[in-house]
């Protein structure tokens, strides 16, 4: 096995053995999240899918490990922050990891490890549910004043001046929206409908079937047209998709025109911009139909499957 290989199954076995990785309590986290999968974990099912992407969780769980033990060093004693403290509430059955917890402010805090694609609509109403639900617990199981609720976005692949910092006031009427919505979950007669792409399920989701006999099968095409998202953001961010595919297309055909106004101009223009065509080789390709002629068979390699979005306008929900 190679070097990557065992460094995969390391951390991967690593991430599985953390109190996290074993959670079998509700937590904020989950609240707001795919209503399908927390009915199924409330309800005792089996879980079908054991082939999941750990790694990104597992480089989440670092950085917090880190941020830990930076803040351990600024006050080894815990006169001002709590760090990665757990908290239960028996009354409302919830169980909170709550990243740090600022005596001195009345500041819960939690860190987000992301990508800086994911930056431009953070924070999303399920994080906003999840800080404003570790300040309830806060709040109600230690007795200590909460203020301030943040979330802190730090990417992956970004620097210390691409982190996001996002705060608001600890509201109790929120984190009852949240209660709300565990309530509704919780007391279904039925499982929730699927939210998620099969695609997605397959990857990230323990209950994940593809039977859907099970667990669950996630949310194939055909039912996603009868499926309407609730969360604005997602509309939102749906809109700005499809503004923004059309400028591409536009662009692409304005550069198309332009490209073709330069046709067989070579030289230098009076502002100093350097114009040059040069002739590219022709893609390479087998030919299938000689190969065939000379094995009796076009030996195939099948790549990984990959997900394709498509988002198309459909004139709004009337609901």
């Amino acid at each position: 096995m190679s070097a990557a290989n065992e460094l995969v199954k390391a951390i991967t076995a690593a991430g599985l053995s953390e109190s996290r990785g074993k959670q079998t309590d509700i937590g904020p986290s989950q609240v707001g999240s795919c209503a399908r999968k927390l009915w199924l974990q409330i309800n005792g099912a089996e879980k079908t899918n054991s082939n999941l992407l750990r790694f990104s969780s597992m480089m989440g769980t670092a950085i917090h490990s880190y941020i830990q033990q930076a803040f351990h060093r600024l006050d080894p004693f815990g006169e001002r922050y709590l760090l990665e403290t757990e908290v239960y509430s028996e009354e409302a059955q919830l169980r909170g990891h709550v990243d740090m917890f600022d005596k001195q402010l009345g500041e819960v805090i939690d860190w987000k490890s992301t990508k800086m694609r994911n930056l431009a609509y953070f924070p999303s109403r399920q994080q906003r549910w999840q800080v404003q639900l570790y300040g309830w617990l806060i709040e109600n199981v230690l007795g200590q004043k909460v203020n301030t609720v943040t979330l802190v976005a730090i990417p992956r692949d970004g620097t210390e001046n691409d982190i996001v910092y996002h705060s608001e006031p600890y509201d109790a009427n929120v984190a009852n929206e949240a209660f709300a919505w565990l309530s509704e979950v919780k007391f279904a007669k039925h499982p929730p409908a699927p939210e998620k792409d099969a695609v997605f399920c397959r990857n990230y989701c323990e209950f994940y079937d593809k039977t859907g006999t099970k667990g669950c099968a996630g949310r194939s095409k055909s039912e996603a047209d009868s499926f309407n998202i609730p969360d604005p953001i997602v509309d939102k961010v749906a809109q700005d998709y499809l503004r923004v595919s059309d400028e591409i297309r536009k662009l692409e055909a304005e550069k198309d025109g332009l490209k073709g106004f330069l046709e067989g101009a070579n030289g230098t223009t009076v502002s100093g911009l350097k114009i040059a065509w040069s002739s590219v080789a022709g893609r390479k390709s087998i030919d299938e139909a000689e190969v065939l002629e000379k094995l009796g068979y076009v030996p195939f390699k099948v790549g990984k499957d990959s997900a394709r979005l498509s988002v198309k306008a459909t004139g709004g929900n009337d609901d």
